[in-house]
């Protein structure tokens, strides 16, 4: 017979309320991991003098040499390539669900935190925008004390900066239907010559929204939220510092 026959009436309360609790941690430990986003990691690469910018998939090799994650939404697969070359951070998001051009409304947003992180925004807070079917990029810095823009301003842009949005098909690895696509070369010296830094994706699609870290997709229109509450980009084998000290 089982063992627990034995137990007296107060005993059996006692291990019930053990069971009732270690159930909760393990349903607690089963969200957390459900929700938490792991950290982008960034790779190193030395093809991207080649890459075409124009907002789009331009040959079907040219962001092969990059680090690949992605993410689900709810009508849409986002696809994310990640690299550094010399003094640049690249970054290509491919939109797939994005195949309705809406004028003005698809964008997507970069953010990098190279500094200490804080509650609001501050000057080593840097978001990059790029709309589609525009070559104008847009800088947003942190330290404005405005609370409706989400503590940013807008920064002249510098002049190595480069944000466009467009349309990827024919050469697109994931996808060949027409769809929104942006890509970014973002200047390592603006943002910080960092091995860890604060990162944000926002993307919009028409008046949908997607986002990275996930926790913060939702209805447009979407503030930037507070630096700490991004997620994480990292270079696992610490090149981004290295590769800057070597060229001193």
């Amino acid at each position: 017979m089982s063992g627990l026959t034995y137990l007296t009436k107060t005993q059996k309360s006692t291990l019930h309320k053990i069971i009732g609790v270690l159930s909760l941690c393990a349903i607690s430990l089963f969200w957390t991991a459900a929700y938490a986003d792991e950290p982008i990691k960034v790779t190193i690469s030395n093809t991207f003098d080649d890459v075409i910018y124009d907002g789009e998939w331009s040959f079907t090799h040219e962001w092969k040499a990059s680090s690949l994650d992605s993410f689900r939404f709810n009508n849409s697969d986002l696809i994310l390539r990640t690299a550094h070359q010399d003094n640049y951070m690249y970054v290509l998001i491919d939109v797939l669900g994005d195949v309705t051009n809406d004028h003005m409304a698809d964008r997507a947003v970069v953010c990098f935190d190279g500094g200490e992180t804080s509650k609001m925004a501050d000057d080593s807070d840097w978001c990059y925008v790029a709309t589609r079917g525009s070559k104008n990029a847009h800088t947003l810095n942190g330290g404005s004390p405005v609370h409706r823009t989400s503590h940013f301003h807008i920064e002249k842009n510098h002049p190595d900066l480069i944000a466009i949005g467009g349309t990827s098909g024919e050469n697109d690895r994931y996808l060949r239907t027409p769809h929104a696509a942006y890509e970014f070369r973002i200047p390592l010296e603006q943002i910080g010559f960092e091995d860890d830094y604060g990162f944000f994706i926002q993307v919009f699609d028409g008046k949908t929204v997607m986002a990275y870290p996930i926790e913060h997709s939702g209805k447009y229109p979407q503030k930037i939220p507070s630096p700490e509450r991004w997620g994480m980009i990292i270079s696992p084998d610490r090149s981004i510092t290295s590769e800057h000290f070597n060229q001193k």
